[in-house]
């Protein structure tokens, strides 16, 4: 059976509160348990007007008790400004609160533009170094004193499942040569998929984190009632992604007027269009069938679902329609 989870970067929908983003993920998580979504990962972005997600280990503390079963993480905490002993406390904190729940994974994304890199003190040249240390802090099972290292409190708390996050062949290699599990962001850019996977493959060393590689895809869905309901649904996050990302502006996921028309120049078409290639968009059985295909294409245990669309009910009801393969 395969393994479904949820990607959540809490996003904010023109002409509503960044706080009722957070609301809607929360109401989300709930439902995701209930749902049997195995994972729920929530995102870190800084200086954002799209997401409102900017404090995971926040975000996994409130789910953890207002959900029983499914698995939470941090999709993920970013290394280029988080300090190792800060990053292990909380981790131990959150497995405290929810033993045997709690997975944490690891960015080198800055989170936001320059202005953001500058205010958050952004050092990433060493960012998987304090990955190393965080890592020996969590390993660390000693009971904290005046003497030797500093250890992380609360002490004894057994380590979170750990993850790497990235989108190239070099974050492939740094999670295999730590034996850590790799989670491949193709939500972001699909483009180096198979190559990273491969690399991952090939460098994974077996450690006290895994004895064998273990990877997870993260990928774009909307799913509707027909092909023509999850078009509509995925309108908001095209229109998006053009402003955003080919406009450079820092805006909301627009509310889709249907009978206006969002103009494109002949590039911005073409790129569009080939970012819409590799988004999931279909009824229930037209996106289980390429789900299935992407497990066997990249020989994953696991695909992680982002949708992200401008009504809060068509969003849960795109996960839900997918829950059905988790029966």
């Amino acid at each position: 059976m395969i393994k479904l989870s949820i990607l959540d970067q809490s996003p904010v929908i023109e002409g509503r509160a960044a706080a009722d983003a957070i609301a809607e993920s929360m109401d989300l998580v709930i439902k995701a348990d209930q749902w049997g979504f195995f994972r729920y990962w929530f995102a870190e972005h800084h200086g954002s007007a799209s997401f409102a997600s900017a404090s995971p280990e926040v975000m996994m503390a409130a789910a953890a008790a207002r959900t029983s079963r499914i698995r939470l993480g941090s999709g993920g905490i970013l290394l280029g400004h988080a300090e190792p002993l800060r990053m292990a406390e909380s981790l131990r904190t959150l497995h405290a609160l929810a033993p045997g729940r709690i997975d944490a994974g690891f960015g080198r994304a800055p989170g936001g533009d320059q202005r953001v890199m500058k205010a958050l003190g952004e050092r990433p040249l060493d960012a998987y170094a304090r990955l190393d240390a965080t890592l020996n802090q969590l390993l660390d099972m000693r009971v904290a004193s005046n003497h030797g290292d500093v250890v992380a409190v609360p002490d004894g708390v057994p380590a979170p499942e750990i993850w790497v996050l990235g989108t190239s062949p070099a974050s492939a290699v740094e999670a295999g040569r730590r034996g850590l599990a790799y989670a491949f962001g193709s939500f972001i850019d699909p483009t180096h998929c198979n190559e990273a996977l491969a690399a991952y493959h090939a460098t994974f060393i077996p450690s006290v984190w895994n004895v064998s590689p273990r990877t997870l895809v993260a990928t774009v869905a909307f799913v509707g009632d027909t092909e023509v309901d999850a078009a509509r649904m995925a309108r908001s996050s095209e229109q998006w992604f053009v402003e955003s990302f080919l406009r450079s502006k820092n805006v909301r996921f627009p509310v889709i007027d249907e009978g206006a028309t969002f103009s494109l120049d002949p590039m911005e078409r073409m790129i569009r269009d080939m970012r819409r290639a590799s988004v999931l968009i279909g009824s229930v059985e037209n996106v289980a069938e390429r789900l299935y295909d992407m497990e066997r294409r990249y020989a994953t245990s696991e695909i992680a679902l982002v949708t992200i669309t401008d009504d809060h009910g068509m969003r849960c009801a795109s996960y839900e329609r997918l829950a059905s393969l988790l029966q």
